[in-house]
């Protein structure tokens, strides 16, 4: 389509600018495209009229344009309700898992006084060292444990809150342990952290995101290995 120069006239208002209908600095709108379209219509040659087939070749876009525009807005509020549902159906499956078993990968503890305090973790290979250190929230290390020669696989450590100083974990602090390993010839091994429990509940973030309760300890679901009942076990 072609427009004539017409000076400021063909610069939308202010409160054009503002309006709902425009798609920014950028894009024609539906009430841009009007304006436009009107705009023309006022400054066209009156010797040389636009053509009705222009005219209607111009109407045709326009319609063609809110047309598209009525189908992209229909979209967005589809999507908008299917990703509601989509979370509704979520949390409402999650509840199912509480007290499910939960493996996944962590290198956090919630120290508790009533119950064995567990620390997992894998090995790559055959060790023949093996450190293990616990830190507090702010990275200090409270305690340092040195570990017999260990095979590949899974290995578990029971945590009895000991501090290097004598001193006890508090109840219900979080702590965050750190194990590394070498073999024979003093190269390091691959070491997992792991989280192992029972989930006892099920939280969800303001953007939607959902965590696992293991032991006082949240597991994000990007870190879950996998959910089992007792019995697959």
């Amino acid at each position: 389509m072609q427009i004539p120069q017409i000076g400021n006239a063909a610069v939308p208002s202010a409160s054009q600018k503002s309006s709902g209908n425009t798609l920014g600095n950028d894009a024609l709108g539906k009430t841009d495209f009007l304006n436009l379209l009107v705009t023309q219509l006022r400054h066209q040659n009156p010797l040389e009229p636009l053509k009705q087939e222009e005219y209607a070749a111009q109407l045709a876009q326009f319609s063609s344009l809110e047309q598209l525009s009525n189908l992209n807005d229909g979209f967005d509020k589809m999507y908008s309700s299917n990703l509601q549902l989509n979370q509704s159906i979520t949390n409402a499956l999650s509840a199912n898992l509480i007290g499910k078993n939960l493996r996944g990968l962590g290198n956090q503890l919630t120290y508790n006084a009533n119950r064995d305090n567990e620390i997992r973790y894998q090995l790559g290979s055959d060790a023949q060292q093996v450190q293990l250190q616990i830190k507090d929230s702010q990275g200090n290390v409270l305690r340092k444990v040195s570990l017999d020669a260990q095979g590949a696989g899974d290995h578990v450590w029971n945590w009895d809150g000991r501090l290097d100083d004598s001193e006890r974990a508090t109840d219900g602090d979080t702590y965050t342990y750190e194990v590394t390993a070498k073999d024979g010839d003093d190269n390091a091994i691959a070491v997992t952290p792991i989280i192992q429990g029972k989930i006892s509940g099920v939280e969800f973030g303001a953007n939607g995101s959902m965590s696992f309760l293991v032991g006082g300890t949240k597991v994000t679901t990007g870190n879950v290995q996998s959910i089992y009942t007792d019995d697959a076990q």
